[in-house]
């Protein structure tokens, strides 16, 4: 037994020094890039490099306007030639030159870029480019404003063409971002609503990466059937069938609405969701909070559009209810060229940082997403089994992992960890119904129910419960279910929630 403990003790130390190390070098690869006259950006930078052990001559202040929209030659002048400028003077990359003139990156060091709250962030249209040729049979062809971080990946390939779209070719990869091409940098940023917003989510993503993210995964479908918007409902399912299969369990809505105002999101590590033009449901009470460390996307063709208004579009305003981490689209992108949702949080789930995550799900560059967060954030680091132990929610993943093909098994394991973990109970209500088994799913949500102290899980079980009864058209026994509950759940928006069932 002794040997056994020694040999689980020198492999977790094993373990803990290899991610050390995968760290440094990650830190070691970091740019960290601020605007030299914009009010507090010098100072976001240097404590997010001291935070996350990057070297002082690897933040850089640049010289450019302080508002979010930038003209192209603007671009060109005060962000793309100084960091190339850098980028040669430091020797962090080496440059050969081909027969045709053409530059190329032979070899890169810096392989993550973080823009820091005041750097641009969208380039508008420009009519006339040097060098470039605009398609003029689509209009993706003709489009060339784009969101600063998607365009600055590309300025390791010396293009002069801005307009369309450019193949990523990092799209569905699981390699770590030094293994790929050279030429493309994994460029995100830091920034949101304010200077405390962006000081925050450094924090909380520091706190996440020490204690781990556990919780909910929140996803919220549309449930629609026309081929032109089907694609977004689909990663969103794919997710849903994801975190069951890791054991990261997720509560589903495929009405057409967004998750409702009052609806009990508790511990919401992963939110993902889609359709409106700014915040509604759910996360329209100010008061509604992410865990700490939480990554949260809402598809809109304008959710970027702004990041300094915590009351516009989607990015702003999710950082402001405790997203860490999160994607937008500084102008319209087109559902196909959006990040692809299944495979983002696939590739986090691997363990797969948040840069290269957000990049493994991009079908293209030089486009219309931007990517705000630490790119270093590594939510779902691979942990010694003996760190894990002590945490429910941990107990929850390594019993799908264990049990995955014995369901006997896994419901033995979860209903005895529901006699002290409520939610594990809940977690099992929600794995029997999409086995198919409705009645023991009620069964087991009903335990739950009981067994949770707090009346924001006990509404949030009977919600499970309704959703089931409709499913299956069971109208009688759901309009019983929700008289019930009406009696006892009684504010107002739990009380809306409620009658929508009956309507």
């Amino acid at each position: 037994m002794r040997s056994a403990r020694c040999i689980a003790y020198c492999l977790g130390l094993l373990i803990g020094c290899v991610n050390a190390c995968a760290s440094d070098t990650l830190s070691e690869s970091t740019l960290v890039v601020y605007n030299s006259g914009f009010p507090g950006s010098r100072s976001l930078a240097e404590y997010y490099a001291s935070k996350r052990g990057i070297p002082k001559d690897q933040v850089i202040g640049l010289d450019c306007p302080m508002l979010e929209d930038i003209e192209r030659d603007e671009y060109d002048r005060s962000i793309v030639e100084p960091l190339q400028q850098a980028f040669s003077k430091n020797h962090w990359w080496t440059v050969s030159t081909g027969a045709d003139g053409q530059q190329s990156v032979d070899s890169n060091r810096i392989r993550f870029i973080a823009l820091i709250r005041g750097v641009p962030l969208k380039i508008r249209f420009k009519a006339v480019y040097e060098g470039n040729h605009p398609d003029p049979t689509t209009r993706i062809g003709l489009s060339n404003e784009k969101a600063v971080d998607s365009e600055l990946a590309t300025f390791g390939y010396f293009r002069r063409q801005i307009s369309g779209p450019f193949n990523n070719p990092y799209y569905r990869s699981f390699k770590p971002a030094s293994e790929t091409d050279p030429r493309l940098m994994f460029v995100a940023r830091l920034d949101g609503p304010d200077a405390a917003d962006v000081k925050q989510m450094i924090d909380d993503t520091l706190s996440a990466e020490r204690t781990g993210l556990w919780g909910w995964t929140y996803v919220d479908a549309r449930g629609v059937r026309d081929q032109a918007h089907k694609l977004a409902d689909d990663w969103l399912f794919h997710i849903v069938d994801k975190a069951f299969q890791a054991g990261r369990p997720a509560i589903l809505d495929k009405h057409e609405a967004l998750f409702p105002a009052g609806y009990p999101m508790t511990d919401a590590i992963l939110y993902f969701g889609w359709y409106s033009d700014r915040p509604a449901g759910v996360f329209l009470d100010k008061n509604v909070r992410l865990r700490p460390g939480a990554i949260a996307v809402h598809i809109h063709s304008l959710s970027g559009a702004t990041l300094r208004d915590p009351d516009s579009n989607w990015v702003g305003p999710l950082i402001r209810h405790g997203a860490a981490a999160t994607l937008g689209n500084v102008y319209e992108p087109f559902l196909e060229l959006t990040p692809a949702l299944d495979v983002f949080h696939d590739r986090l789930l691997t363990g797969m940082t948040f840069a290269e995550s957000a990049y493994a799900s991009l079908p293209c560059v030089s486009w219309m997403t931007t990517i705000v967060g630490d790119p270093l954030y590594r939510p779902f680091p691979n942990r010694p089994e003996s760190e894990q132990t002590s945490n429910p929610w941990a107990i929850i993943r390594s019993l799908f992992q264990k049990d995955r093909h014995d369901q006997a098994a896994l419901v033995r394991n979860l209903t005895e960890l529901g006699s002290r973990f409520p939610a594990a109970l809940e977690v099992l209500g929600l794995v029997q119904a999409r086995e198919h088994d409705q009645n023991a799913a009620l069964a087991t949500l009903e335990t739950a129910k009981k067994a949770y102290g707090h009346e924001t899980e006990k509404f949030r079980c009977v919600l499970d419960q309704a959703e089931i009864l409709q499913s299956q058209g069971r109208a009688d026994r759901l309009a019983e279910l929700i008289h019930k509950a009406l009696d006892t759940f009684k504010e107002s928006a739990q009380q809306e929630i409620l009658k929508s069932y009956l309507r």
